[in-house]
């Protein structure tokens, strides 16, 4: 993505954008200096001239020269939607680019009953991609929910397109983009063990004990927890037993069904460390630590434990309903 994308929250309000469309696609080739000059006379509109060059390009829209500004064939083809269709096809456009590049996470789309609609978690836009969430809200795709969640919901209107576009985005998930996407997963996962280990390193005052903190699980991926480590100085052997969990966003984790008969045999010499993987890195960082979760997740009222699937298999008891 162009630094100017990067750098821009928006590229202007839904007047501006279709102002902007307008006079660089209109022609086959305009100078850039005049284009913006032309963009920068214009009252009641806002537009972020490089934000939306930088925007138009991504989406391949136009080309840029030296000095010049060209709109591609698909340029050409939104020029014709100014007067209808237009802010439609900018979305789709927008929307299947951001997926593709996987910039936005469409895993975070949620159906909410109670209102009969669909929204993005807020993960679902990274902070760095504020210029895609702005714009699709200029767009009236998408509006900000007030419970402060930080959420997206979609507009009834724009379902359609969210819906193609998610269905492409699934088929195009071949083996090699699933076996990235794991591998990620995995990376981010170590990464949180490692930070881990140097956070209990750093806890015990006793060097020699520091020493012996071992992370477990690239050897025994079936013991429950990820590493070894002492609850004080004076313990004389391992009796701190770590399961670490790595999240982006809202704190959540996954735990299996080994992970919690671990957690329920040690009770309070098992932790949950939940580390968020976007902030460790940062000066004074603390991960959330649960003491025993097997008890306190399970008991309080602060954590909400949904299954997500159930193995269910026949007992054999009535043989006549299984034909």
């Amino acid at each position: 993505m162009q630094e100017d994308l990067r750098r821009s929250n928006t590229i202007g309000d839904s007047r501006g954008i279709m102002y902007f469309a307008g006079t660089v696609l209109k022609s086959d080739k305009i100078l850039r200096d005049s284009a913006r000059q032309i963009c920068s006379f214009v009252d009641g509109i806002r537009i972020n001239f490089n934000g939306a060059v930088a925007f138009f390009e991504y989406l391949g829209f136009i080309e840029i020269s030296v000095d010049s500004l060209r709109p591609t064939e698909d340029g050409k083809k939104l020029y014709l939607l100014l007067c209808d269709g237009f802010e439609e096809a900018l979305c789709e456009a927008c929307l299947n680019k951001v997926t593709a590049d996987g910039i936005i996470d469409i895993s975070a789309l949620r159906f909410d009953a109670a209102k009969g609609t669909y929204y993005i978690q807020r993960h679902g836009f990274p902070i760095a991609s504020a210029v895609f969430r702005n714009v699709l809200i200029q767009l009236n795709a998408l509006s900000e929910l007030r419970d402060g969640s930080g959420s997206l919901e979609i507009s009834e209107y724009y379902e359609t397109i969210f819906t193609k576009v998610q269905k492409k985005a699934k088929r195009k998930m071949s083996l090699d983009a699933l076996k990235k996407q794991l591998e990620l997963q995995d990376l981010q996962g170590e990464a949180a063990e490692e930070y881990v280990v140097g956070y209990e390193k750093a806890r015990l005052l006793s060097t020699a004990l520091a020493e012996k903190i071992k992370r477990i699980s690239g050897i025994d991926v079936s013991a429950g927890y990820d590493i070894v480590s002492f609850e004080e100085d004076a313990s004389v052997q391992y009796d701190r037993f770590i399961e670490v969990k790595s999240f982006v966003g809202q704190p959540h984790f996954y735990w299996s069904k080994n992970e919690i008969e671990v957690a329920t045999l040690y009770g309070d010499k098992y932790y949950l460390y939940l580390i968020n993987a976007e902030k460790a890195a940062q000066p004074g960082y603390a991960p959330t630590i649960i003491r025993n979760p097997a008890k306190t997740v399970i008991e309080s009222d602060s954590w909400l434990m949904q299954p997500t699937s159930y193995l269910v298999l026949p007992t054999g008891a009535d043989e006549a309903v299984i034909s």
